[in-house]
This record gives C-alpha cells, sequence and structure tokens, in this order.
C-alpha cells in the first residue's frame, strides 16, 4: 500500500504543480487586480472565467484534489497531509523552468526548510 501512495503521490503533486503554473499563466493573460469596486470586479472575473489557461489551470487543480482524496482514502491526514509538502519543491522547479521566475538560492533554502520542518513533525507524531 506504502508504493502505491508513493506513486500516486507523485503523480498528484505533478498535476498540482502543472495547474498552478497554468493559473499563473491565466493570471498574468489576465493582470493585476488592483480595482475593488464591483463593477470592475465583475469584469475581472468573467475574464478569469472565460481565460483558458485559468480554466486548464482549476481542472488541473480539480484533479489533483481528486488524488488528494484517494490518498486520504489509502491513509491517515497526519500521514498524507505531511508528505503533500514536497510539492512546494515541485511547484517551485515548474516556476523556475516553465514560468522562468528567478528562485532565488534563499528561497530554496526556505523551501526546504519547510518541507524538513514538516516532515520532522510528521515524525514525532508517529512517536
Amino acid at each position: 500500500m506504502l508504493i502505491k501512495i508513493f506513486l500516486v503521490l507523485a503523480v498528484a503533486l505533478v498535476v498540482e504543480a502543472i495547474g498552478l503554473v497554468c493559473l499563473r499563466k491565466g493570471m498574468m493573460q489576465v493582470g493585476e487586480i488592483s480595482i475593488f469596486n464591483i463593477k470592475a470586479l465583475f469584469a475581472i472575473f468573467l475574464q478569469v472565467v472565460t481565460n483558458k489557461m485559468v480554466v486548464l489551470g482549476v481542472s488541473f487543480s480539480a484533479i489533483y484534489f481528486c488524488l488528494f482524496l484517494t490518498l486520504l482514502s489509502w491513509g491517515e491526514l497526519s500521514f498524507i497531509l505531511p508528505l503533500t509538502a514536497v510539492g512546494y519543491l515541485v511547484s517551485g522547479s515548474f516556476a523556475r523552468y516553465f514560468l522562468m521566475e528567478q528562485v532565488s538560492p534563499l528561497r530554496w533554502v526556505g523551501t526546504l526548510l519547510i518541507v524538513v520542518g514538516v516532515f520532522l513533525i510528521m515524525r514525532s507524531a508517529q512517536r
């Protein structure tokens, strides 16, 4: 069962990262949201829900959520949720390579610290 969990988790984290990249690309096309009156927000909402990249990103996010639910049906939340912290590394890598974002070494170290911290919490909970 553990191998099955790790395989589905790997697929889920890649799907999540693809969804996040699509959402970011779509929102770059929509532009910065800086006006907060009802009429303008409605116009922005229409732009967002009709943007193909945003719709694709939401679709990938829905697939990720279904995979996450599957994982939760196989294992305890206190085990599954910390494993998803690896997604920060996957998403950061995708942002770097597919969005050409500049990810500083300090940001990578911070991301690694989050992942390590979550795994330490997970290990301490198992004792």
